[in-house]
């Protein structure tokens, strides 16, 4: 069996989808599985047993206008290299294609072939994105049926006329949720075009709860993209100062890791983000008010997460006790030093805090994150003390620093952390993904 995978360069994407590739290749069922995708992946597939195809990128142009930029990413910008991607994938001759649900090129691929697929949901359910989603990506552009129709012309797939929205591109077959199913939320009568697009996949869904693996994916120094040329060279994680946090803990400070994931700091730096106009303007008032905050305390060590795309003119004035780079080993810092977590509530930023029981402080921006700060923040596991609907509105600097506080002091955050931890691990994770991702094969036959 050979296995065609798809993924898309965003961290909390990638690392769920490594843990399942690292099952596919053990298995002796499976006798080839291989990777297409963007460069910076090619050592990631590499190190977990996986072959790699990387396939160029073209250079991003500005959104268009009244278009939002994940519609405009996801289903648009595609066209460019996506007969590149066709041909590669074609030539490998896949029996099963296995890709990232936000990817349009896998959905095409398997279609194109006529070979089963399978499409990863790295977010506790279709009904955890809120009616808004649907809303936002799901109004029509021209830009959007010019590229409709250029699809269904090259390939004979008419994605907008099925009634999926240009951001989600779902199998017909299975598609593997890295979410426990307790914890994960489906569409329904309050989320009407969200249904209504996302209802008829449904029925194939299979939840699996957590997916780790031995190996994480983390940008380096070889990440595209604009990089600041200040002083500290702090783009390239695999040089992280964990000397720092060791100095640290053993003069009995606390750690407080602070991180936005890369949709907000990357993918939705320009877009309207958890209140604010933009995601840069929603970082920019968070490290305010972080700083603020937890600044020149000699209890606490805060480890700052900023990403690439913010200016230096834009940064705060750093404290003495902030520790600041542009990504972070975070998997690492949560399990062996963080003391409590500010995070957005990306899947997997959430679940690497729950499994290592770091409480969390949640600033949900968009997406399935609101729902996951808000199961988080129900089963004791995160606090929030604003409206975490609309955090850029209601954080303040006194709020953030009396969160911190409570779980830093509050030990019943722990023990809710590791009650979720137990409900995560029961679905099978990464070995019941894969198990289910070959056994699609054979029930096709």
């Amino acid at each position: 069996m050979r296995i065609a995978v798809l993924p898309i360069d965003a961290i909390g994407h990638v690392n769920p989808l490594l843990a399942i590739v690292e099952e596919l290749v053990r298995r002796p069922d499976v006798t080839e599985v291989r990777g297409f995708g963007p460069v910076p992946l090619a050592d990631a597939f590499g190190s977990v047993g996986a072959g790699y195809t990387a396939v160029p990128s073209a250079p991003l142009p500005s959104t268009p206008d009244g278009l939002g930029d994940l519609a405009f990413k996801s289903f648009v910008h595609p066209l460019s290299v996506s007969d590149a991607y066709q041909a590669a994938v074609a030539e490998f001759r896949p029996d099963v294609v296995l890709y990232d649900v936000f990817g349009v090129h896998g959905m095409l691929a398997a279609r194109v072939l006529g070979v089963p697929s399978v499409s990863l949901v790295t977010f506790p359910g279709y009904g955890a994105l809120g009616e808004d989603f649907a809303v936002q990506h799901g109004s029509p552009h021209p830009e959007l049926t010019r590229a409709n129709e250029d699809y269904r012309a090259r390939y004979g797939v008419d994605p907008l006329g099925e009634g999926l929205l240009p951001v989600l591109f779902p199998s017909r077959d299975l598609s593997v949720v890295t979410a426990a199913r307790e914890l994960s939320r489906d569409p329904g009568p309050d989320t009407p075009r969200l249904a209504a697009a996302l209802g008829p996949h449904l029925g194939v869904c299979a939840h699996v709860g957590a997916a780790v693996g031995a190996v994480r994916y983390t940008p380096g120094a070889a990440l595209p993209g604009p990089v600041r040329t200040d002083a500290r060279a702090r783009h390239d994680s695999s040089a992280f100062p964990f000397g720092t946090l060791d100095e640290a803990r053993r003069a009995g400070r606390s750690v407080v890791l602070f991180s936005l994931g890369t949709v907000l700091t990357d993918f939705r730096f320009r877009s309207p983000v958890g209140g604010a106009p933009t995601g840069r303007e929603f970082l920019i008032a968070m490290l305010d008010r972080l700083t603020r905050a937890l600044g020149d305390r000699r209890d606490l060590l805060v480890v700052t997460v900023v990403g690439s795309l913010l200016a230096a003119e834009d940064e705060p004035d750093w404290p003495a006790n902030f520790l600041v780079w542009d990504f972070v080993p975070q998997r690492e810092v949560l399990e062996r030093y963080a003391d409590a977590f500010i995070t957005h509530h990306g899947m997997n930023s959430t679940t690497e805090s729950i499994l290592a029981g770091v409480p969390m402080v949640s600033v949900p921006g968009v997406g399935d994150q609101f729902a996951n700060a808000a199961t988080a923040v129900d089963g004791g596991a995160a606090v929030a003390l604003w409206d975490v609907r609309d955090p850029y509105g209601t954080v303040t600097a006194e709020r953030l620093r009396a969160a911190v506080d409570r779980v830093l002091a509050d030990d019943t955050h722990r023990a809710a952390c590791a009650r979720l931890r137990d409900a995560m691990l029961a679905e099978g994770g990464a070995p019941r993904a894969a198990e289910l991702v070959a056994g699609l094969l054979a029930a096709a036959r």
